[in-house]
């Protein structure tokens, strides 16, 4: 077995033997990061979910008032989407229909030579 044999990239290693380990090591690494990842949003979430329980519990005025907050909070956010999709469907319909754009030519040489016809 020459030393380029060894070096070369198989099926079982497709980064080459040498790297192997690694790799498997990098695939365990991000396997476990993955799975702690999972388990923290989901405590986060029920932790969440009890706080909101002892509000409501404790502080009903309160709660409502939040939670109609984040009614109101949601719908507004609704309205920015859809103000932004007007706004953008309308420069998509020109980008896409293939129609050309008015261009203007700007000669920034002449710039430093005294103001420009617009000034």
């Amino acid at each position: 077995m020459t030393t380029t044999d060894r070096n070369e990239p198989t099926a079982e290693h497709p980064f080459g033997p040498e790297l192997g380990p690694l790799v498997d090591e990098v695939r365990r690494f991000a396997s476990v990061v993955g799975e702690k990842a999972q388990e923290a949003s989901a405590e986060t979430l029920l932790s969440l979910a009890g706080l909101a329980d002892r509000l409501r519990e404790k502080q009903p005025e309160v709660y409502d008032h939040l939670a109609a907050a984040g009614t109101g909070l949601a719908a507004a956010g609704a309205e920015l989407l859809a103000a932004y999709r007007a706004a953008v469907a309308g420069h998509e319909h020109r980008w896409t229909a293939g129609e050309p754009t008015r261009t203007e030519r700007v000669d920034l040489d002449d710039a430093a030579e005294g103001p420009s016809a617009k000034q």
